[in-house]
């Protein structure tokens, strides 16, 4: 497994979980990343897997591809599983078997959208399906394959298969305590900081949302979120009063407690808004939370929303093509006009005044969430990787 660094993404983590959903399963994992840093190399070195972290000095490093070909022939490893569509990893994951002097089987695990923030990268895989140095790409959405069939991809070359989440792992978790306000509903969007993802126009929304209500307090989590450009945006948009956040309360569904953060917790407390960058709880922190948004341009999947489903909150979506396999608005969640922040605080606010809709949502998204389960996605990698050693003689 080929990663470019070892951050806190949607499709870092997900590969943190394959790994140990696979473990036991006649799969053993060694997995590399090109880059030095990101917060997942420890999980990944208490799994099972052996970790090779930081292989590349610069982007195209005829030693970083070396490496990893001296890596491949060290471990007897018969699959390699390019967990990004960058071109630094294509580049050493596709490039390193033959440079092995072996011909693996390639699988790319594509997560990333078609002309979104990750770049133009079906030519590169398209060069790399003539050349024969890849044997599949992993859609994770039928809208994505769709996407990269009308690029000129083969379907021969796409299977499907769905991001899972483990949701019983999801439905124990036990609510995180943070330091905020007394008697407030909670929202939560969790999302790392990349252009697809719209925290403008929740900021906005939330804004809109203060000027009628008081009975709120966003939480926004992921990396990049407890950022100076954040804070400032918070600030315009009116919600970063000062004062006593106040003691608070136990409430059914989040029992929060007002407590001293400890120095590394970079948050910021204000009767509106805190701000808790990366974070290792989010299971936690949905379990604390009453409503999810998801404030967003461009997807292909959600793992967010999927954990969000698994904890039982009531969840708001942007009106894009991306949820259409997750979620019908008004059944599972609500889904808002992009872009736009007036409907999305209308959305907040319908929600916020009506508990049996937000427990009605929650139920059902609780029985769609069954569709994407951690052992689901686990099995079809299984079969796959299975498939594609047999087809290449493994």
């Amino acid at each position: 497994m080929v990663i470019c660094k070892f951050v806190a993404g949607g499709a870092e983590t997900t590969a943190l979980e394959l790994v140990r959903a696979l473990e036991g399963r006649e799969h053993e994992f060694t997995v590399v990343s090109i880059q030095r840093g990101g917060v997942l190399g420890a999980a990944f070195t208490r799994s099972a897997a052996r970790v090779y972290e930081g292989v590349a000095k610069f982007r195209r490093d005829p030693l970083g591809l070396w490496r990893v070909a001296r890596i491949i022939r060290r471990h007897r490893i018969d699959l390699v599983l390019c967990v990004s569509t960058a071109r630094d990893a294509m580049f050493y994951s596709f490039l390193a078997p033959a440079a092995a002097l072996r011909r693996l089987p390639r699988i790319c695990w594509c997560t990333s959208r078609p002309g979104g923030q990750a770049g133009r990268f079906v030519k590169a895989l398209r060069g790399y399906c003539r050349l024969g140095l890849l044997n599949a790409i992993v859609c994770i959405s039928r809208l994505q394959r769709r996407m990269m069939v009308d690029r000129g991809l083969g379907r021969r070359h796409l299977p499907l298969i769905r991001n899972g989440v483990d949701i019983e792992r999801i439905a124990l978790a036990v609510p995180t305590t943070l330091p905020l306000p007394a008697g407030k509903r909670i929202i939560v969007q969790v999302a790392n900081i990349t252009p697809d993802k719209d925290y403008a126009t929740l900021i906005t929304a939330a804004g809109l949302l203060r000027q009628r209500r008081d009975d709120f307090h966003l939480v926004l989590v992921g990396r990049g979120t407890d950022s100076p450009e954040i804070r400032q945006a918070v600030r315009d948009a009116g919600l970063s009063g000062g004062g006593d956040a106040g003691n608070a309360t136990d409430r059914k569904k989040a029992p929060v407690k007002k407590e001293s953060p400890p120095a590394s917790h970079k948050s910021l407390q204000n009767p509106a808004v805190t701000l808790v960058g990366h974070r290792d709880d989010v299971a936690g922190i949905l379990a604390a939370a009453d409503l999810f948004v998801l404030a967003t341009r461009g997807e292909v999947s959600s793992i967010a929303v999927l954990e969000s489903f698994g904890a039982g909150v009531a969840v708001i979506v942007s009106d894009i093509p991306a949820f259409d396999e997750m979620l019908t608005d008004g059944c599972e969640g609500l889904r808002v006009s992009p872009g736009d922040p007036q409907s999305l605080a209308d959305a907040i606010g319908r929600l916020l005044d009506d508990d049996e809709l937000c427990a009605e949502l929650a139920a059902r998204a609780r029985r769609r969430v069954r569709q994407f389960t951690q052992e689901r996605m686990a099995a079809c990698f299984d079969r796959l990787f299975r498939c594609v050693a047999r087809e290449s003689g493994q």
